[in-house]
């Protein structure tokens, strides 16, 4: 992950969860986040120790944004 897209999907992010939308409708689109996130990086289904330690910056984006839904 360059840090361009880094910066890129945090602002997604950050946009997201300063709405004043609804929080189903947050909930929509972080997982939409995690769907983009997962197809830039193909982010594998189960969980893959190998990809996460090549890709620590990815993961822990991804997870940030996973807990971040109210599900």
């Amino acid at each position: 992950m360059t840090a361009g897209e880094m910066l890129m999907f945090t602002k997604r992010f950050k946009n997201i969860l300063s709405s004043k939308t609804p929080q189903s409708i947050k909930d929509a689109r972080l997982a939409n986040l995690m769907s983009d996130l997962e197809r830039a990086y193909n982010i594998p289904m189960l969980r893959n120790e190998n990809f996460e330690k090549q890709n620590p910056f990815v993961m822990q984006l991804y997870r940030t944004v996973s807990e971040a839904r109210d599900i």
